[in-house]
């Protein structure tokens, strides 16, 4: 992967720094029409509610959505604020990260799909949410009048902000309403996949890894964080870092590596002192706990014979860790002879 560096700016590889901007612009442009367009639509669909001749509280406002009249705080018009609101949110939730990577000068043009779809993504969210809270798994109301309008459209708009924090509740009550006694289910089949399929056979050999080895002599402070961003692309998210003998030390994911250089141009800004990406070094992110214990702990190790289903069982004891190395016998002291990501582990579970 080749990398455009200079004076401490990391740019998406592969385009000119003038097509480049062109793309920052667009999407920069793309958000401001977002929230422009989704003010406008909740302005117009929210329930503008009067009092009949007849003493029955209604909405007045009746707008037409592709030659259909729907009336504000109608069940349709509650879908609408719903939409609407997650839209919102999610807009917020994207618009934050894209501002602060190109604020950083390290946005990655391969997040561009990201940033468009972000908001759809929030909206599918926050209506299967509705749909739980409507149905009554949750709490809900059987009646659009009895639905409080500012309640829903909070929800929605938390739903497509907190994308994250709402399937895991989405999950928890699946699981609640739908779980299965010990035993029984998947675990109780002895047949699966996993348990005929041998690491060896699915991992990525060594000579395979793309890797960045740490030579002897090598102190972690002439470790440049530049040098780790320029092992990845498009494919490559991670990048295991071994020593002189192949042994594995640290994992450092790409987000890792983002947050590091969000982190420390945030400390340089509020110290009033000048930022450069190329200065950063490992040794420097391994001073923040949080990141060396994602990088360090946050992985686990087989033995050569073991199966993917023994890799996803000891992945799973592991906390937040996503990779599983091969050794010998399963030892972090070994030479690594293949790799497991979580994402190829669940790809030989599926068959």
């Amino acid at each position: 992967m080749s990398s455009n560096t200079s004076k401490g700016t990391i740019q998406s590889s592969g385009s000119p720094e003038s097509h480049f901007k062109l793309k920052v612009t667009v999407l920069g442009l793309y958000h401001l029409i977002m929230i422009a367009v989704l003010v406008y639509c909740l302005f117009k669909i929210w329930p503008n509610y009067t009092v009949g001749e007849d003493g029955v509280v209604v909405a007045k406002n009746i707008f037409r959505i592709f030659g259909e009249v729907i009336v504000a705080g109608s069940e349709s018009g509650l879908l609408l604020l719903v939409v609407i609101a997650a839209a919102l949110g999610s807009y917020i939730h994207a618009s934050t990260s894209f501002v602060s990577y190109v604020g950083n000068k390290s946005l990655v043009m391969s997040w561009a799909w990201w940033y468009i779809l972000r908001p759809f993504i929030g909206v599918a969210l926050a209506l299967v949410f509705y749909f739980v809270i409507r149905g009554g798994l949750l709490a809900g109301s059987s009646n659009a009048k009895d639905v409080s309008v500012f309640g829903i459209t909070a929800i929605a708009g938390l739903v497509g902000m907190f994308s994250k924090q709402a399937t895991d509740k989405l999950n928890e009550v699946f699981n609640n309403l739908f779980s299965t006694k010990s035993g029984e289910g998947d675990d109780s089949r002895k047949d699966k996949l996993g348990e005929k399929v041998s690491v060896i056979d699915k991992m990525i050999p060594r000579n395979k890894i793309s890797s960045f080895i740490i030579e002897e002599g090598t102190q972690l402070s002439d470790i440049k964080i530049e040098e780790l961003y320029d092992l990845l692309n498009d494919t490559v998210t991670r990048i295991p870092i071994l020593d002189g003998n192949n042994r594995l030390k640290y994992v450092i994911h790409q987000s890792i590596i983002f947050k590091f250089i969000f982190e420390e141009s945030l400390l340089a800004s509020e110290n009033g002192k000048s930022f450069e990406a190329k200065n950063l070094t490992l040794e420097g992110l391994l001073n923040y706990e949080e990141y060396k214990n994602l990088i360090f702990d946050a992985v686990a190790f087989v033995g050569k014979d073991s199966t993917i289903l023994t890799a996803k069982e000891t992945m799973e004891e592991v906390k937040n860790c996503q990779d599983v190395f091969i050794t010998e016998n399963g030892s972090r002291d070994e030479e690594v002879l293949g790799w497991l990501t979580n994402v190829d582990i669940t790809k030989c579970l599926a068959g």
